[in-house]
């Protein structure tokens, strides 16, 4: 009786073992399911929008005095000196953009336009110098301004659910307007030499931004873009004397904006 029992116990125990190890090792386990990537947005089609910024300009301004500035040396390196001091012509933007966008796959390919008004200008005024030269007290003045600036350029960018990050760069125009006098006050005779100009320059531009649709139509974007409007320049002389002058000044800006988007 004890070994009949003994054997039903084995028994039992080694089907236990038989089932489990089948149950546990049948290959029937679940199969983890990878999660769907979210689909791209579509972003091709004409668009439009306006956009609001700020642009951080730095104005280098250089003062050149040649021929008879050379008698008076110590006088001329103060007046180049003070006539050289660079203007911050920072200053709000606010304008409009429209493109076209091409997608393949998630990538997308694109063309837009802005053109926008500028509220940039600054100036200096040296207020009244005493030249070393014993000269006659000496008074300068330069200011500069920008009032618009258009660019057209091609962007790249890869569409990631519903945002978008693209690269950009192409032309850039604007208007760049130098003043800057050199007046003597203290003989009492207002004599003095300079003058202005105004030019529309071709320059360059490259940035970057990201881009966020909101619906089907409607979307938001941060941009960033570096410009370089080149130089402006001019040449003045005394009226009686040969003592010329040379005014001139480079434009670079760092554009930061953003933009409010319409896709048709």
């Amino acid at each position: 009786m004890k070994k009949t029992t003994l054997a039903l116990t084995i028994l039992f125990a080694v089907n236990g073992l038989i089932y489990a190890g089948s149950e546990t090792f049948s290959g029937k386990e679940m199969k983890q399911v990878a999660p769907t990537p979210p689909e791209c947005f579509n972003w091709t089609g004409f668009y439009a929008g306006g956009f609001g910024g700020y642009k951080f300009s730095s104005v280098d301004v250089n003062l050149g005095l040649t021929e008879g500035w050379n008698n008076v040396p110590d006088s001329r390196d103060l007046f180049e000196s003070e006539g050289s001091r660079d203007l911050d012509n920072s200053g709000a933007e606010m304008g409009g953009l429209i493109g076209y966008n091409y997608q393949w796959h998630c990538w997308v390919f694109g063309l837009e336009a802005d053109g926008g008004y500028l509220w940039a200008r600054d100036s200096h005024d040296t207020g009244t110098l005493t030249p070393p030269d014993d000269i006659g007290l000496v008074h300068i003045r330069s200011s500069f301004k920008t009032h618009y600036l258009f660019t057209a350029a091609p962007r790249i960018g890869y569409a990631c659910g519903k945002w978008l990050p693209y690269v950009t760069g192409g032309l850039a125009v604007g208007d760049l307007e130098l003043a800057q006098e050199i007046n003597f006050i203290g003989d009492g005779s207002g004599s003095g030499e300079g003058g202005s100009k105004t030019q529309t320059n071709l320059g360059w531009m490259v940035g970057g931004g990201l881009q966020y649709a909101l619906t089907d139509h409607w979307s938001v974007r941060a941009q960033y873009q570096y410009i370089d409007l080149g130089n402006v320049n001019f040449d003045s002389n005394f009226s009686f004397i040969d003592s010329p002058a040379h005014s001139s000044a480079d434009l670079r800006e760092h554009n930061a904006s953003f933009a409010v988007m319409y896709k048709f």
